[in-house]
């Protein structure tokens, strides 16, 4: 491993972070009001633009260039986790972002991270995309399957592949979670420059230790080769923002444009923070996580991220109220939770590391900013899975002092997913709305709709056919390089960030899940629903193992089961979910009955 890519700052760490705090506001003022100018300048450059070309005097005008795409992807990140949507975590650099740009409150991703991934690389479904099911947990009967490979698909083009061969400069930084085989990591699907993790999570710091006992190592790799040992001072997500920064100040002097993928693996766990940042939420979670709910859902509704009317979701039988905790349970409880706000908290400050360098060359002038979360918060019980009851006592510290630093292991937890998620139902693994609905915020300077919330319904797979329409470049459709690929699937919608339309939304437009035997489709403002009680590492809700029926425009919360008032409406949804299932070539896990039933 090149040791230049492992330079650390000279000044002692608590030197730094003075300066780092001192710093906060001014950078992102700055930001702020760089947005803002570069807005105006560019309307400006646009009007005149428009009469030249009347004129026919003009052939070119600067924003007619191909622009920079600076897509970050925050990992396990709740809806509600962002101060744009209501959240008491400081993140004034995403917060900018919404303030200068067009958030997303009906924003589709999957359940979990590389299906998610894989479609917002591909633009398509993540079964045509080779990940129909995480490598991790697929059953039996799906092994050896197509769309359900583990990694992308030989039969699918990723947007950097298209880009890089177009004349972009590609990087990524972060989880890849897309592939271990030489063929399959980013240097081979179209980043010039890749930095990443393989694997779905692991320590934050130099240690390299892995999520499981399956796993118990961590893997990255620099351009394809593995990387053996990482720097004394190493923290991913300032790594992560570090690599792409080198990146982009080593071209910034070509002219050429740049596509940077920084796939942050914050807050994922197990959360862990430098020490200088371990009391930056000191005491302030020590009422719990069902008030703190009450307080992000009525944030929410005054900032009209969701409607008053919301019924907000039931807790499960399986979930413990803030009341029901012993006090040493609430205790770390609210240490959990703290040190999740600061590694969000320290997520937005290594963002706003990019945007200010971006601000300072003059290119964020020119660059889309594309800030999404990969699913819903996580808030399953990881010593649940396999092997790790025994092995996260013998590998990790796990005491009360230990907590968020090097070493320590501690995850969310169900009370605070559901904070996370605010009034939806579930979190992360399950397709109920807390699942796969999450935040989603696109920023430039000449954008349409500005500082506006967008209810009309957007998936992820909705990214890729943007990010390429911004650029000018078109996708192969059925054919690349000689070998069949599968088309995106994915809708546009530059033409409504632009301004050429005044709306996204799609009245039949059909979206499909499934994932861990659950199945979901959604149609207009309807959605089907069926949980599942398996696997055994995962919750068993309530309403598992048969089909729910929700009017999700009326009842976001999924509180309402309409199965036996709506038999037309139900038959129909059904029929669409067997559709999809056909069309994505879908295998249930041996454990799910009949598509039928």
């Amino acid at each position: 491993m090149t040791q230049a890519f492992f330079l650390s700052c000279a000044l002692p760490r608590a030197l730094r972070f003075l300066l780092e705090r001192v710093s906060f506001i001014v950078s992102v003022t700055l930001l702020n009001l760089s947005l803002a100018q570069a807005s105006t300048a560019d309307e400006e450059i646009a009007g005149l633009s428009n009469v030249a070309e009347q004129n026919g005097t003009l052939q070119h005008s600067p924003t007619s260039e191909a622009p920079n795409i600076l897509l970050v992807v925050a990992d396990d990140l709740g809806m509600f986790d962002i101060g744009a949507f209501g959240s008491e975590i400081r993140t004034p650099n995403i917060d900018a972002l919404a303030d200068n740009g067009v958030s997303f409150n009906s924003f589709y991703t999957s359940a979990t991270c590389s299906p998610t991934r894989a479609m917002l690389l591909t633009g398509s479904d993540s079964h045509a995309a080779g990940l129909g099911n995480m490598v991790e947990h697929l059953a039996d009967n799906q092994r050896g399957k197509p769309g359900y490979e583990g990694h992308i698909s030989p039969n699918a083009v990723t947007i950097a592949t298209l880009m890089k061969e177009a004349g972009y400069h590609t990087y990524m930084a972060g989880k890849w979670h897309l592939g271990k085989a030489p063929a399959f990591l980013p240097d081979r699907q179209g980043f010039e420059e890749s930095f990443v993790l393989l694997q779905g999570g692991a320590s934050y710091f130099n240690d390299m230790m892995g999520l499981t006992s399956q796993v118990p190592k961590a893997l990255y790799r620099h351009n394809g080769k593995p990387v053996e040992s990482l720097p004394e001072d190493f923290y991913a997500t300032e790594y992560y923002a570090d690599f792409i920064l080198q990146q982009l100040n080593k071209n910034q002097d070509d002219d050429k444009p740049f596509f940077a993928y920084l796939a942050f693996s914050a807050p994922h766990w197990p959360l862990q923070v430098r020490d200088e940042h371990l009391n930056l939420y000191r005491g302030q979670y020590e009422k719990g996580y069902d008030i703190l709910r009450e307080k992000r859902i009525a944030s929410a509704i005054k900032q009209g991220i969701i409607g008053p009317n919301v019924t907000p979701a039931n807790r499960d039988n399986y979930m413990l109220s803030w009341s029901q905790l012993s006090k040493e349970q609430q205790k770390i409880q609210a240490k959990s939770m703290e040190i999740y706000a600061a590694v969000v908290e320290r997520m937005d400050f290594q963002l706003g590391r990019v945007l200010t360098s971006l601000r300072e060359s003059g290119e964020l002038e020119n660059t889309v900013v594309i800030f999404m979360s990969d699913n819903g918060a996580d808030g399953s019980d990881r010593s649940k899975l396999e092997g790790n009851d025994t092995w996260l006592p013998q590998a990790w510290d796990l005491s009360y002092q230990n907590m968020g630093k090097k070493g320590s292991y501690v995850y969310p937890g169900a009370g605070w997913a559901r904070a996370s998620v605010g009034p939806f139902q579930h979190y992360k693994e399950f397709l109920s709305e807390g699942g796969i609905r999450s935040p989603a915020i696109i920023s430039f300077p000449e954008v349409a709709h500005k500082k506006q919330m967008v209810s009309d319904v957007v998936s992820v797979k909705d990214l890729a056919p943007t990010i390429l329409d911004f650029a000018g470049i078109a996708h192969p459709g059925h054919e690349y390089q000689g070998k069949a690929v599968r088309p995106m699937t994915g809708s546009s919608i530059e033409g409504f960030l632009k301004g050429n339309v005044a709306s996204i939304k799609q009245d039949e437009r059909v979206l499909g899940w499934e994932l861990f035997g659950q199945k979901a489709i959604r149609k207009g403002d309807w959605k089907l629903l069926w949980l599942s009680s398996k696997p055994a590492w995962l919750a068993a809700p309530q309403n598992s193992e048969s089909w729910r029926l929700y009017n999700i425009a009326n009842d976001p919360g999924e509180q309402h089961d309409l199965v036996s008032s709506e038999p037309e409406k139900f038959a129909e949804m059904r029929d669409a979910w067997e559709q999809y299932a056909i069309e994505q070539s879908v295998v249930l896990p041996q454990w799910v009955r009949a598509v039928s039933d």
